[in-house]
């Protein structure tokens, strides 16, 4: 006999973040093959049935979502207090990751078998307060590794914090964030913050988009500019043909120049400074070793 589900508007909030939580969700593992979460839920606050099945799902941006998965009965899950739960969900990334909590139970409605669901919680994506593998949250370009053709590439999409993609097994990464190596990260940086911006003038996918909003925010602090006067495009047309525009492109060098320049270490010693120290301290080496 064909079921139906039946979404009553009574249902029991589950929730994912504040005091106690019901269940929390992390990421502990990240590659190009999908991801490895670890699901921690305790339901025992809630007066769900005995007999109520408990599912869990993830989806990506798209609502593309993989089949859902049965964590058991109420009956069983508050029998153990605190459960947790790793699965691999394979060709998604982190940042696109979202999930689905359900609690169901079988039921009629007009003699037909349904399916009521009586307790969800809909999950955004990963909080990362808690998460074990956080990046830099308070960056606008946080950093991670996977594997890639090129030394470095920026991952963006329209509504979605951009991401400074590092290449795995080359220990970039590593320098980046320590700051062991100015010169590389002026350089990455420099190509990256370059990128970044072009995409921002460029596609109109990214006309409304929260983060573009937020990285112009910060160029107009730093610049001393209004957002009203940043220009507009990068490209325009003549008689039909792509043109860029040399003032818009003189400006994203000079806001470049200018956000690398300032980037500041724990030490308070700006970026371009160090570099700088950095390209004498080599130029020393290299001569002392010719003179040797």
């Amino acid at each position: 006999m064909p079921q139906t589900t039946l979404e009553i508007f009574d249902e029991q909030r589950i929730t994912y973040k504040g005091k106690n939580p019901d269940l929390n969700i992390n990421c502990v593992k990240e590659d190009e093959e999908g991801i490895t979460i670890d699901l921690k839920i305790n339901l025992t606050r809630h007066n769900f049935d005995n007999d109520c099945d408990v599912f869990f799902q993830s989806y990506d941006n798209r609502g593309a979502g993989t089949q859902p998965k049965n964590l058991g009965k109420i009956k069983e899950l508050n029998e153990e207090g605190d459960n947790v739960f790793q699965y691999n969900i394979p060709n998604i990334k982190k940042e696109d990751a979202k999930f689905r909590i359900t609690v169901s139970k079988i039921g009629k409605f007009k003699d037909k078998k349904v399916i009521r669901l009586i307790g969800k919680a809909e999950i955004p994506g990963f909080d990362d307060e808690s998460d074990k593998s956080k990046q830099k949250i308070n960056s606008l370009l946080p950093t991670k590794e996977m594997e890639i053709g090129t030394p470095f590439n920026v991952d963006m999409s329209p509504n979605r914090l951009p991401y400074l993609v590092l290449k795995k097994g080359c220990n970039i990464k590593s320098k980046l964030d320590s700051n062991s190596d100015p010169v590389q990260k002026s350089l990455i940086y420099t190509s990256a913050i370059r990128s970044l911006i072009e995409t921002y003038l460029t596609d109109h996918r990214y006309e409304d988009c929260i983060y573009k909003k937020q990285w112009f925010e910060l160029i107009s602090k730093k610049i001393g500019d209004p957002i009203d006067e940043f220009p507009s495009s990068y490209v325009s047309l003549d008689e039909g043909r792509a043109v860029i525009e040399n003032s818009c492109k003189n400006w994203i060098e000079q806001v470049t120049e200018t956000m690398v320049s300032n980037l500041i270490d724990q030490n308070g010693k700006r970026l371009i400074d160090k570099h700088r120290e950095a390209n004498f301290k080599t130029s020393e080496i290299t001569y002392g070793e010719e003179e040797g």
